[in-house]
């Protein structure tokens, strides 16, 4: 299934230059005139990224709307252009008890440290986003959800941290980013849903969702430039 980017009404194509208006400014904040980019900034003067672990230490986690991001590193392959990339989750106590998750005979197997995965955001090694993809659930020890709440999940990842004006600065480039790719976010989980279902279609007596094997389930290339092009070249329903 090909990806198309929608046709904008005026006032959605107002909002998405407010994302994209967020997104650059908080990129300017976070580069500056000797190399240094948003994964530097990542770091908040640590000397480098360790495999694996998490940046800011502990996450990003606002506690009032249930937003999560964190980025690392878990590719040791300096030759790519892709270095790591950011998990959004939105925190399950925050999800209204109406929306129920995906009725899987074991949904609640991580119910110790629930939430559910929104999007990754790959990054290049110059700081841009390139790449967005969704996971299978074991790789993340999250509560699925049907990928018709995602738009739901979007509106509701917001980050309101005023703890530090450092990690603010971040906190607005990633709600940002996903609001302003928030059709590919769709999409994407869309895709997985339909892959996974496959799955559980043609093997009923095994659990995709615990299949070490199915790691990356969708993904989609992205260009923060072309992205903002669409909105300014898009013509807006009445």
């Amino acid at each position: 299934m090909t990806f198309t980017l929608p046709t904008l009404t005026a006032w959605k194509k107002k909002r998405f230059l407010e994302h994209a208006e967020c997104v650059l400014s908080a990129q300017q904040k976070m580069q500056s005139l000797d190399g240094k980019n948003i994964l530097h900034y990542t770091l908040n003067e640590l000397p480098f990224h360790e495999h694996m672990i998490h940046y800011p230490k502990g996450d990003r986690i606002d506690q009032k709307t249930g937003a999560q991001y964190f980025y690392h590193c878990d590719r040791e392959d300096q030759a790519k252009e892709e270095h790591g990339h950011f998990h959004c989750f939105i925190r399950y106590d925050h999800i209204p008890k109406h929306i129920k998750p995906k009725p899987l005979s074991d949904w609640n197997k991580y119910i110790d440290n629930p939430m559910t995965h929104l999007v990754a955001i790959a990054m290049s090694r110059f700081g841009q986003p390139i790449r967005l993809f969704s996971v299978n659930r074991w790789v993340t020890e999250e509560i699925c959800y049907d990928t018709h709440h995602t738009s739901n999940f979007i509106r509701r990842f917001k980050m309101t941290k005023k703890d530090s004006a450092y990690w603010q600065v971040l906190d607005q480039w990633v709600e940002g980013i996903i609001h302003l790719f928030s059709p590919q976010i769709e999409w994407l989980n869309h895709q997985r849903d339909r892959f996974m279902n496959e799955q559980l279609t043609k093997n009923p007596d095994i659990n995709p969702y615990e299949n070490s094997s199915i790691e990356v389930i969708s993904d989609i290339n992205i260009s923060l430039p072309q992205q903002i092009q669409w909105i300014m070249d898009s013509e807006c329903k009445k």
